[in-house]
């Protein structure tokens, strides 16, 4: 199971990178919504029955699910001037961990939950990065953070470093959470902190995934 997984999100990290290319010469967010959709519907289905230890979607998986519609509704409904698409960024970003911890109240964590949490939080981060660059707030370098989860899969395939992964920490997850915060800003309908915010979560994210990708040729302790 853990192999058809990888197997999947290396999949999905490529067919993502095509559609925020796509995305990117066609100025329109229906490559990635349409692409994320199919991606993580051929996931949910594909692994039917071992979602959890017990067989069912359960409680914790059902919350991932609504985090990744929430990402969707960003990326169809999002429009310069209104303020609910921070507000619905807040409430994906406050739900993050809920999701996880429910898990393992009930009994009911899996691999499968787990790789389903962080594909979530991947595109939700890219969601972030490509309402601002569509709506013509800033240029196609903010897609880059956006992507930056799918290059470090890709890396990994390709290159074979020592360990296939880099566990996540206190700093890795910090940074992610300052760097989605900052580009929940520019939803806001408050131009002027758009392009500094952005610019502040490319460069703290960078350094993490340069961090990350330095642990993967680190000697396991």
């Amino acid at each position: 199971m853990t192999a058809r997984l990888v197997s999947w999100s290396e999949g999905n990290a490529s067919l993502m990178a095509l559609a925020v290319a796509g995305g990117w010469l066609a100025g329109s967010l229906r490559w990635t919504v349409a692409a994320a959709a199919g991606s993580f519907l051929a996931l949910i289905v594909g692994f039917r029955r071992r979602w959890t230890p017990l067989g069912r979607f359960g409680a914790a998986n059902l919350i991932t699910a609504l985090r990744l519609l929430g990402a969707l509704a960003l990326l169809l409904g999002a429009s310069r001037g209104a303020w609910w698409p921070a507000l619905v960024a807040l409430v994906i970003l406050c739900a993050d961990g809920l999701d996880g911890w429910v898990a393992r109240r009930l009994g009911l964590a899996s691999t499968f939950g787990q790789v389903f949490e962080q594909e979530v939080d991947a595109f939700f981060l890219l969601a972030l990065c490509l309402v601002p660059y569509v709506e013509g707030q800033l240029g196609a370098w903010v897609l880059f953070p956006g992507t930056l989860r799918y290059l470090f899969v890709l890396f990994a395939k390709v290159a074979k470093p020592p360990r296939s992964t880099a566990p996540g920490n206190g700093f890795t997850r910090a940074v992610a959470v300052l760097a989605i915060l900052a580009l929940i800003a520019c939803l806001l309908p408050v131009e002027r902190v758009c392009p500094g915010a952005a610019w502040a979560a490319t460069v703290a994210l960078s350094a993490s995934f340069l961090y990350s990708t330095w642990r993967l040729y680190r000697p396991a302790a």
